[in-house]
């Protein structure tokens, strides 16, 4: 009998404010995170209100698909749990950000131009507004 066990993904959405690696000397391994603003739960830490910082760790090719030129961008990732080892030698089970899911749509709207067709607002004088 074969069992088919599925893995352990899921979706998770940021507001991505920074992405970072860094190379690991010893092995050459390349380790990725990223930071995004978390909504603070409201009673999970004191009374605390607003927003944090939360980090991610990161598959490196998900950092090419992460663009923060025009600022910081809200995105949809795909989430596994894989085994990480830390600086430490310590080994758990951690959220991995795997890739990109959905892309921010181009949103621009396009400006209204004056043509000759409309007629401009003329400046009001002030000596003659009285």
């Amino acid at each position: 009998m074969a069992f088919a066990i599925p893995a352990a993904t899921s979706i998770t959405s940021l507001f991505v404010i920074k992405k970072d690696f860094y190379t690991v000397k010893d092995t050459g391994e390349i380790r990725a995170n990223v930071q995004a603003l978390s909504p603070i739960p409201a009673g999970s830490n004191g009374n605390a209100q607003g927003f944090e910082v939360t980090e991610y760790a990161a598959d490196a090719s998900c950092l090419d698909q992460i663009d923060l030129s025009e600022g910081p961008v809200a995105l949809t990732f795909e989430s596994q749990i894989r085994p990480i080892t830390n600086r430490f030698g310590r080994t758990t089970n951690t959220q991995m950000l795997v890739k990109v899911v959905v892309q921010p749509q181009a949103t621009a709207q396009p400006r209204p131009t004056a043509s000759a067709s409309q007629p401009q607002a003329k400046p009001v004088d002030p000596a003659k507004a009285n």
